[in-house]
């Protein structure tokens, strides 16, 4: 059974908000004027992964994105990844490699797969963190067993 993408990331991104270190990281000052349009990013997942007999899935891609103004910018995928970028308008990769939950079990073959680059910012009250998905990628990964 495969969860959607949406339901995935809806989880991992409250979960991710609430017990990620940089939650609790000092406040930076606001730059006036910043506008989402003012960050660019790109993303795109690879058209193949592996799924290994023991069920970790392997996805990867690469992402792009213009230097912030302030705040984080983080990469997420449908399986639960979620880690920094780098923005520096410079192209870098990331791989997502895990074990998903018992209910949402993959098997060799086609399965959609979401990736995204989401902007994350001091907001001001009764927004405290203010996030802006500034790129995202949903495709059909074809799953193979990994090369012996």
């Amino acid at each position: 059974m495969r969860r959607s993408a949406a339901a995935a990331l809806s989880t991992a991104a409250s979960v991710t908000l609430l017990s990620a270190p940089w939650a609790a990281a000092p406040a930076q000052a606001a730059t006036t004027g910043t506008t989402p349009a003012t960050v660019t990013a790109t993303v795109t997942l690879d058209p193949t992964g592996t799924v290994d007999a023991n069920g970790f899935v392997t996805i990867s891609g690469t992402y792009r994105c213009s230097p912030l103004p302030t705040g984080v910018a983080v990469v997420a995928s449908t399986l639960g990844m979620y880690t920094g970028a780098t923005c520096d308008g410079a192209e870098h990769t990331f791989t997502d490699r895990r074990r998903p939950a018992r209910e949402q079990l993959y098997t060799v073959g086609p399965t959609e797969v979401g990736a995204s680059v989401t902007w994350m910012r001091n907001g001001s009250y009764p927004v405290i963190i203010q996030t802006t998905k500034i790129a995202s990628d949903t495709r059909t990964v074809y799953l193979q067993a990994p090369a012996s």
